[in-house]
């Protein structure tokens, strides 16, 4: 049971410029995966978690589809459609129940800026932050980075070591093996060349590849807001957190569970 309320920012600021096809006419968290569009098995992940509130931090430029997301993404949704539809009403999934709110993204066009729109929005420091488009059809990501997290601690989930894999990931070298350790480092996505001398210097146990979801605590935001104010660059939350991690422990948290990656380019 849950000793306080958890909140979840999804970051979902970026116009999928990687995707290109897709992005001037749909967000890519929009993009279908098993048959729904992926931003809902990310609400169905934070309400596995035991989300009390979500709150979607949306690139400006899809405001218009808003008005929509709120329709068919807030408790109620599914129920309204299959009465529309003359169809049974039916099982209630438990992303229905969740308090989802939709901000549109203020500020400079980062992620860190998206995970401090959210949280101002929440009225909280104590969140997660799942990215939007990093899918896990399983839902079970930030539960697991909860559960193995220590309490009021900032913590990040990441997956072995895959060296074809890296280029397009952050690269955490951790301090200490196993399961059992913390950020020491990061390299982000690094040419294959450069990951295979991390490899090779480091082992392939100590290097990880972030998931696409953190744990934040307020100390780590009051971090974030004095990176964003004094960065003459878009500040980027994998460098900042790697920037915390110098003088405060910072908990990697591996799982194996596959996700699926919205900005992947189609071919």
């Amino acid at each position: 049971m849950k000793s306080h309320p958890i909140a979840v920012v999804i970051a979902a600021g970026g116009l999928g410029t990687r995707v290109g096809g897709w992005s001037p006419f749909l967000p890519k968290e929009l993009r279908p995966v098993q048959g729904r569009p992926g931003l809902v098995h990310v609400l169905e992940e934070a309400a596995v978690l035991g989300a009390d509130r979500a709150v979607v931090v949306h690139h400006p430029y899809y405001a218009p589809l808003i008005d929509w997301a709120r329709q068919v993404l807030t408790p109620g949704a599914l129920s309204r459609y299959q009465r529309l539809a003359h169809q049974p009403v039916g099982h209630v999934p438990p992303a229905e129940r969740l308090r989802v709110d939709f901000i549109p993204q203020h500020g400079r066009y980062a992620d860190v800026t998206s995970a401090l729109n959210g949280a101002e929005h929440l009225h909280t420091g104590d969140i997660c932050v799942a990215f939007a488009d990093n899918v896990d059809p399983s839902h079970s990501a930030l539960s697991e980075l909860m559960a193995a997290a220590t309490p009021r601690a900032p913590a990040v989930l990441a997956r072995p070591f895959d060296l074809e894999a890296a280029g397009s990931h952050g690269v955490i070298i951790c301090s200490g093996t196993g399961p059992d350790c913390t950020m020491a480092g990061l390299v982000e996505k690094p040419d294959r060349a450069h990951a295979a001398r991390l490899a090779a210097h480091h082992g392939t146990d100590r290097p990880r590849l972030l998931q696409g979801r953190v744990r934040l605590t307020p100390e780590l935001l009051h971090h974030l807001r004095a990176i964003a104010r004094h960065s003459a660059s878009e500040p980027k939350l994998s460098i900042a957190l790697a920037a915390y991690a110098l003088n405060h422990s910072v908990r990697v948290v591996t799982n194996t569970t596959p996700m699926i990656d919205l900005g992947t380019p189609d071919t």
